[in-house]
């Protein structure tokens, strides 16, 4: 299929195929986290052939339940979408390594230091942040390390993953399913167990 160059121009000037990468960031009160581990630990010591045969057992479940419920909608999310090539390549020159951070790590493209507080300021779109609301963020109880992570991944994957989006599972399955029921191909017919 060949495309006219104002066709590409449209589609890349589109915001609808702009990549965005979601970061979902924990934001759980450490009184309901006690909870659910609490209950989490004696839900297995409720022993019962059955879960209604032992109405604390049914309770606790029930209850580590709605727990998980008020812990999944306590997720917040950070929504990342590329600020496009010259963008990035602007901000990686404003941001350069240190000549320290050259000397630990020859490949460094960038200054640590600076460089994503400004790439997430640029490219988080909800909610909208500054380069100081990146680094108070920081430097909250909220972001652990994992969090941390998992904002700056999410914001790489925006801007410098480019691939089309493959699932594996869905790969792995097909592959398997149609290995299992596909026809020999070759002139030759399957060997059977006779043959041996």
């Amino acid at each position: 299929m060949t495309s006219s160059i104002e066709d590409i121009l449209k589609t890349a000037e589109d915001p609808a195929y702009h990549r965005v990468s979601t970061a979902r960031i924990a934001a759980v009160p450490q009184a309901l986290r006690d909870e659910h581990a609490e209950l989490d630990a004696l839900l297995p010591t409720l022993t019962s052939e059955t879960i209604d045969a032992h109405p604390k057992r049914a309770a606790t479940a029930e209850r580590l339940v709605e727990i998980e419920a008020e812990l999944e909608a306590a997720m917040i999310e950070f929504r990342f979408r590329a600020v496009g090539h010259r963008a990035w390549a602007d901000m990686l020159r404003e941001h350069p390594p240190t000549e320290a951070q050259r000397k630990a790590d020859r490949s460094a493209d960038h200054n640590v230091e600076t460089f994503p507080y400004a790439a997430m300021a640029a490219s988080c779109i909800d909610p909208v942040m500054t380069v100081a609301d990146v680094r108070r963020l920081e430097e909250s109880a909220l972001i652990d390390v994992k969090a941390w992570t998992e904002l700056w991944s999410k914001c790489i994957d925006a801007n410098v993953v480019s691939a089309a989006p493959k699932s594996l599972a869905a790969s792995i399955l097909l592959a398997s399913s149609a290995y299992a029921s596909r026809p020999t191909t070759s002139g030759f017919p399957a060997p059977s167990s006779s043959d041996a």
